[in-house]
């Protein structure tokens, strides 16, 4: 393969170890010389050597770094290489068949790459992998966006050897700081600059380190420096601020710019026209006060903000971000407003009360099809899904539990969507995961969904591989011994299970592999109380609709005991410790029906219930959790895998005080039900609420991941779910903003939705940021959905999720909030 050298940006220092040829790259913002990445030559030569591995096969691979545009690009081996010649640590242990030529090229950005994990951090892919742990220490695995296929995927590599894993992590992390930082920064701050950092911004965009500075820029030199810090920003937009400049030099007839002039530049790029007007909303319409006192701080901090710092807390924050003369200025309060200290959403705990309720009376936040990663038909299983899930809280995890492939005594059981073109993950894998990361977000029980779907065999292996992973984790016995609902802080660190009760017996697995029944034991579940014998004798290999739990499985789940679904009036509909589960086809239909609705309403005061999507969501798209919460449904699984409104809605439920994956229910679906009242009680209260919200402006919007667009046009979309009626003031934006053309840099709108609403408790706001790509057609830039009790007043900068929901970590909303109940 041939060297090639790769240009380097001219806004870094850029450090060589002669004139002629570049060894290694080495980027320094300009702002802080001690900050810096290096990149190794061999990324931008041959590229470094890493083996790929994957379900379906192994391959050599050559990755490369562009660190003019940190475009990240790796190519499958030109050539076919023999396991036999591959280098250190037994690499060719790993190898099957040799290496499929290929001369295509997978690219991805630095913005594409949302997480890279290290050696043990990567544990669960290498076991998911069959990969020895010998290897664990040049493991790497990056989850980044794939442009092409429009969705996220994971990179699964091995490096040659130790040095390499950990140069080849180094690199690409520091420069994900890197680039987090220059961006937190703007990338530059001019006003600190000494005269060799002055050099390399001057220099041509395209020229080597040992060029000669140029004196000038003109305004393509601009349009280069612009787009190498990937500010989206459109052609017109910068040449509009270009020739607002007192222009006094000309070169070959082009006009040009001197560094003085350039910082002017920069300075008219980065002003803040919008916190100099809420500047003068606070400080009084005349904005002639450019400072801000104390006094004056604590004023803005009640009146405008609606927080309730003590003393220590306001005097701490003022002399935070106050500036050398004990004032504030507006650039204090825009740091004030990007801090921590002025997150949108309300924090803190709850109570000591709050969490003393039995299980039945919260909403869970709960998981459908956890393993997958995308749609239920043909993609992929992973224990990444529950990875994902686990560390966003979720309490309710889904394992579906088939036959091993060629099943055989000593072949575990496996996961995976039944039936489907979905591939398959070792059940000792998915358990091992949940063991690891089942408390890192909440210390409140985890409860796992078996759906049960093998042999009898199978499920002895099932229960063995439950007790021994999760050991003391699982919950098998009551506590106390008493037959009652326990409350999330009784069950803390604990593990719950769910499994299906299929037969009034308790079933036996025999020697000759046959179901026997026999005298059944004791236990809180009606469905096997009975003491008497039975003498019937089921075959384990008749076909059956549905598989049979064997007794020794279905026992261990003594909170949540899953029984079919009959009647409301049934003896099992009345054990304390049953969990029906529903497809949202036939919940729908029930609640349809009166008579049936006001059983639903009844039950889930009491009992369990979980909802999951309809089988014919064949791309795992997600109902509307609202629809079930407001019946009192605890489990209202979703499929995490599918950011839409639904899974938005559900996650934002659970995104606010602890964040710990549950949810107290209103108290109206918690009372004891009396039949003079019933009617009266089955629906949450409504109020009358007033709001005003003001989209301010937005900052350093991406591109569309899905469509090649010149410039972005953007604008501001309102959703309000859960309100039973609404109504906007006059003059008062309705649905969406203006739009605002070929800007993503920094668009300003300052306009409001402003009227009055009638909800309850479950309502949520969705604000979308979308851009115009043409008369008709409208992409998604990013979006912010919250429960409105949740958010906070005053002026707030809201984070912003893309379509994947993934969070934009340079990007955000500044809005102002401000509502009540009426």
């Amino acid at each position: 393969m041939s060297k090639r050298r790769l240009s380097s940006p001219r806004l870094f220092s850029v450090k060589s170890n002669d004139s002629n040829s570049i060894d290694d790259v080495e980027f320094s913002p300009l702002k802080n010389k001690d900050a810096h990445v290096k990149i190794p030559s061999i990324f931008f030569e041959d590229g470094m050597s890493l083996l790929k591995v994957s379900s379906k096969s192994k391959k050599r691979i050559y990755f490369h770094i562009d660190p003019q545009t940190w475009m990240f690009i790796w190519n499958v081996a030109n050539k076919s290489i023999n396991p036999s010649i591959l280098p250190v640590l037994n690499i060719q242990k790993l190898f099957t068949t040799t290496t499929i030529a290929s001369k295509k090229l997978q690219k991805f950005t630095i913005d594409d790459v949302k997480k890279v994990l290290y050696q043990q951090e990567a544990r669960h892919f290498r076991d998911e992998l069959n990969i020895s742990q010998e290897f664990e220490n040049q493991w790497i695995t990056i989850s980044y966006f794939n442009a092409t296929k429009k969705k996220m995927k994971t990179l699964h590599l091995i490096a040659d050897t130790e040095v390499d894993a950990k140069r080849f992590f180094s690199t690409i992390n520091n420069l994900k700081k890197l680039r987090a930082q220059l961006s937190d920064k703007f990338y530059i701050d001019l006003d600190n600059m000494d005269e060799e950092q002055k050099e390399l911004v001057m220099m041509n965009s395209t020229s080597s380190p040992s060029k000669p500075q140029k004196e000038y820029l003109s305004f393509d030199d601009i349009v280069k420096y612009i787009a190498r810090l990937n500010i989206n920003i459109s052609r017109n937009h910068l040449r509009t601020i270009f020739d607002s400049l007192d222009f006094k030099t000309v070169v070959n007839d082009v006009r040009v710019i001197n560094f003085e002039e350039f910082k002017e530049f920069i300075a008219l790029l980065k002003r803040r026209d919008d916190i100099d007007h809420i500047w003068d909303q606070i400080c009084g319409a005349s904005g002639a006060s450019k400072e801000m006192d104390f006094r004056s701080f604590k004023k803005f901090i009640s009146k405008v903000q609606g927080e309730n710092f003590d003393d220590e807390t306001n005097d701490k924050l003022f002399y935070k971000f106050c500036n050398d003369t004990n004032q504030w200025t507006t650039e204090s309060l825009n740091q004030f407003l990007l801090s921590k200290y002025s997150k949108p959403i309300i924090e803190g705990s709850h109570d000591d009360d709050y969490y003393n309720q039995p299980l039945n009376e919260y909403y869970i936040s709960s998981s459908h099809n956890t393993y997958l990663t995308g749609r239920q038909v043909a993609d992929d299983s992973s224990s990444e899904g529950y990875v994902k899930t686990l560390q966003k809280g979720c309490r309710c995890v889904e394992i579906d539990i088939w036959d091993g492939d060629n099943m055989v005594t000593d072949v575990e059981p496996v996961v995976c969507h039944g039936r489907s073109f979905t591939t398959s993950i070792s059940l000792r894998n998915v358990l091992t995961t949940i063991k690891r990361y089942a408390f890192v977000a909440s210390s409140f029980p985890l409860i796992l969904s078996l759906e049960i779907n093998c042999s009898p065999e199978a499920q002895l292996q099932t229960r063995n591989l439950l007790l021994e992973i999760l050991g003391e984790l699982l919950v098998i016995q009551p506590l106390k011994g008493v037959a009652l609902l326990p409350s999330p802080n009784d069950l803390k660190f604990k593990i719950i299970l769910k499994i299906k009760k299929t037969t009034p017996h308790h079933l036996v697995l025999t020697e000759t592999g046959s179901l026997t029944s026999s005298t059944a034991s004791t236990s809180f579940s009606e469905d096997n109380g009975s003491t008497t014998s039975s003498t019937s004798n089921l075959s384990s290999g008749k076909k059956r609709k549905k598989k049979q739990v064997i007794d020794d499985l279905s026992d261990l789940a003594v909170y949540v005991q899953g029984q079919k679904f009959r009647n409301f009036s049934l003896p099992e509909s009345k054990t304390f410790n049953h969990c029906f589960s529903l497809s949202e086809k036939t919940i729908d239909l029930m609640l349809k029906d009166e008579t049936k609705q006001k059983s639903v309403d009844k039950h889930n005061r009491k009992f369990f219930m979980r909802v999951y999507p309809s089988s014919m969501r064949l791309r795992s798209s997600n109902f509307i959790p609202i629809s079930y919460w407001t019946h009192g449904v605890q489990m209202a699984a979703t499929n995490w895998q599918t950011y839409d409104l639904g899974q938005q809605i559900n996650e934002a439920l659970f995104d606010g005080k602890d964040k710990v994956g549950y949810f107290l229910k209103p108290k109206d679906f918690r009372k004891p039900l009396v039949k003079h009242t019933m009617r009266n009680i089955l629906h949450l209260e409504e109020k009358r609420i007033k709001f005003n919200i003001t989209i301010i402006s937005a900052h350093q919007l991406p591109k569309p991941k899905n469509k090649d667009t010149v410039g972005i046009n953007p604008f501001v979309k309102l959703d309000v779910i859960g309100a039973r009626d609404i109504h906007y003031d006059n003059g008062s934006a309705v649905n969406q903003t203006s739009i605002v053309a070929e800007n993503g840099f920094n668009p300003t709108w300052n306009e409001s939705f402003s009227g009055t609403m009638v909800a309850n408790q479950l309502l949520f706001l969705k604000l979308s940021l979308r851009t115009m790509v043409s008369k008709d057609n409208d992409l998604l830039l990013g979006v912010f959905v919250c429960r409105l009790e949740n958010l906070k007043g005053g002026y707030r900068y809201l984070p912003l999720n893309d379509a994947l929901g993934e969070e934009l970590i340079y990007s955000s909303l500044l809005v102002h909030i401000a509502y009540d109940k009426a």
